[in-house]
């Protein structure tokens, strides 16, 4: 049913009203708060007519085109079109747009109103919608269009939603299945342990075929039965992938054997090496992150075209772990140029350099590095004995600049947010109007937020506008009153905590992961549970380490126990802290002391390894902002030993 028209126009006129409310006007900004408030409420109980009453009070108030999004969504099925597409005209930058959107493509779908359906499609991630886009394009006769999404859609190791199924008859019925598709569909479904999937889509293979994905499944449970195969003569699309599933498996538990395995298995049946180029590579990759014997020239014997950049990244770090340095000075020339140019390869050229004998270009080259702000410029002014590049240059702008950020829909929406204190929705806002703006506004809002203790949002604002030198802003000092009397009881350099808050954080003390860590030093429930246990509490509820105070304390807890277990060591600790302290034993030394340096290099997991290189750094701004005496980062880095060096501690503790 249609809204009168009158209704319509106050509607539309209320949501593109964006101005700041003067004194002399109806209601406050807390007053509108408020109203909102009951206003979202009504809706959700269905009272229209008391939201429609409470709606002209509530005349330029930044979240009212979220009412009216609420609204729409109710009436779908009676609402007009032209509604809906004024609103998503007037408001598809912001996020109820997108629940909006969704929601009324899926009853356009429900109508078969095709046409409409694609004139308001916009991509999607959800593959429902990814689905009802191919049905649309071939219920509006798009077919050629329809045929080639569906191609796309087939491809995936999961299965697809039933909305699909329409669209896969269509495109099989024209012959547009080959075996090779099936083939690599069933390789994405291995890869994704989805074995029911490949096992449905036998159906879909010749008869002679179809057991080639039983015997792979089998292979997914026992890898060993590809060393027992006689592969001589065996002819199939399936070789490749079912010997590269099975290698990559053996890999992983023991790389060095399953190499020797490898190449036996190869020179007997006369395996080609250019065809298994991914058995090859994958084999060469692990050795290098399990820092086994002859990695080094593993890598150096696969052909230079199979060489990916991060499998050059990996024989550079395997000479590293042997500390092969002319090796090193012989992967670093053989990574692409842009690698090169990145610090990280900069600093360990020189470091090759310096150990080779080439002293004059090593100190020209931390000459250059020192000069840059972040951990491998802070190691390099190590070498030189220099001072580090800190310096606070404050953000300064105009009170134009201010005034029209704090104009900006899209940042007062986030402000409105975040004085509701519903910080999920602020962020969003506040991260779809950065990229709009321009430099000076970009900095005007990390003012703005700044002013408003709303520390993330600061942070971001600068970073997009790739202004370094605020530190106040970049770093700044919340919860100090906890940190300091944790830090304290605990012996922890409160620099160091900062240092770990901001990066698993960012200080968002809401904030959980995708993992299940919470707040703002990023604690898993269970290991919450543990540490609930150490001080001899109980965890009665997950939701309660989102508590600042608490999160804190188990947070340096935990830090202290790190620091404790594993040789007073910085880089150790913050490893474990990320990634866990079975992992950080399993990566020490076995064969005598390693330079600290390498040892942080050589971790095997991306995160973990920029985790460290950020804390440790960001450890070094924090004393700076506390006003403490500098500790250089190499001075936090001494030796990492074998594990016989590890100290060893009782279960309890605070």
């Amino acid at each position: 049913m249609r809204m009168p028209r009158l209704t319509l126009h106050v509607l539309f006129a209320v949501a593109a009203l964006f101005i700041w409310l003067g004194p002399a006007q109806a209601a406050s900004v807390d007053e509108q708060r408020r109203l909102f408030l009951q206003a979202e409420e009504a809706l959700r109980k269905g009272q229209r007519q008391a939201y429609l009453n409470l709606l002209p009070r509530l005349d330029g108030y930044p979240l009212t085109p979220y009412l009216t999004a609420m609204d729409l969504e109710r009436r779908l099925g009676s609402g007009s079109t032209a509604e809906v597409r004024a609103f998503l005209k007037a408001y598809g930058d912001i996020p109820a747009s997108d629940s909006l959107r969704r929601k009324w493509l899926r009853e356009l779908a429900k109508q078969a109103r095709w046409g409409d359906f694609l004139q308001d499609y916009t991509p999607q991630t959800n593959e429902d919608l990814q689905c009802l886009y191919g049905q649309a394009l071939l219920g509006a006769g798009m077919t050629g269009a329809a045929m080639n999404h569906a191609g796309e859609m087939w491809l995936s190791g999961s299965s697809r939603p039933k909305s699909c199924d329409p669209l896969f008859a269509a495109w099989m019925g024209k012959g547009l299945l080959t075996k090779g598709l099936v083939v690599e569909r069933v390789g994405l479904a291995m890869n994704a342990g989805q074995t029911g999937l490949a096992r449905y889509l036998t159906r879909f293979l010749p008869p002679e075929e179809r057991p080639w994905v039983e015997y792979w499944c089998k292979v997914d449970e026992s890898p060993g039965l590809v060393l027992e195969r006689d592969w001589s003569g065996v002819r199939s699309d399936f070789v490749p992938p079912v010997l590269a599933h099975g290698m990559r498996k053996l890999t992983r538990v023991d790389a060095s054997r399953t190499a020797r395995d490898w190449d036996r298995l190869r020179l007997r049946y006369g395996l080609e090496r250019e065809r298994f180029a991914d058995i090859e590579v994958d084999i060469a990759l692990f050795m290098s992150l399990r820092f086994e014997d002859g990695a080094v020239e593993r890598i150096g014997a696969l052909p230079v075209d199979l060489r990916s950049d991060r499998l050059r990244e990996w024989g550079v770090r395997a000479a590293l772990r042997q500390q092969d340095w002319a090796a090193v000075l012989t992967k670093v020339d053989g990574l692409t140029q842009s690698q090169q140019q990145e610090p990280r390869w900069r600093y360990w050229r020189a470091r090759a350099l310096e150990q080779t004998g080439w002293t004059e270009h090593a100190l020209a080259l931390y000459q250059d590095l020192a000069s840059e702000t972040h951990y491998f410029g802070m190691l390099a002014a190590d070498r030189l004995g220099r001072p580090y590049e800190v310096e606070h240059q404050p953000v300064v702008v105009n009170a134009e600049m201010l005034s029209v950020a704090k104009q900006d829909p899209g940042l007062r929406r986030a402000v409105e947010f975040f004085a509701l204190k519903r910080y999920g929705p602020g962020r969003s806002e506040w991260q779809r109007a950065l990229p709009r703006l321009d430099e000076g506004v970009k900095l005007a809002a990390a003012i703005w937020a700044r002013e408003l203790g709303w520390h993330d949002r600061a942070i971001t604002a600068t970073v997009a506008a790739r202004h370094h030198t605020d530190l106040e802003i970049r770093f700044p000092l919340p919860y100090s009153s906890q940190i300091t009397v944790q830090s304290t009881a605990k012996n922890l350099n409160p620099a160091w905590v900062y240092g770990v808050m901001r990066q698993e954080s960012l200080f968002m003390e809401d904030v959980g992961s995708s993992a299940g860590a919470l707040g703002l030093m990023q604690i898993m429930p269970q290991t919450g549970q543990r540490i609930a246990g150490w001080h001899g509490e109980r965890l009665a509820n997950s939701q309660l380490l989102l508590q600042p105070e608490r999160n804190i304390r188990y947070g340096t807890t935990y830090l202290r126990r790190q620091l404790d277990d594993l040789q007073d060591h910085y880089a150790l600790a913050t490893a474990a802290y990320n990634a866990g302290q079975h992992r950080v034993k399993g990566w020490l030394p076995r064969n005598g002391e390693l330079p600290a340096d390498i040892w942080v290099e050589t971790i095997p997991f991306n995160e973990t390894r920029n985790y460290v290189e950020r804390v440790l750094s960001y450890t070094a701004i924090y004393e700076h902002r506390l006003g403490q005496p500098l500790t250089r980062v190499s001075h936090r880095l001494p030796p990492v030993q074998p594990p016989d060096g590890v100290t060893r501690v009782a279960e309890s503790g605070y």
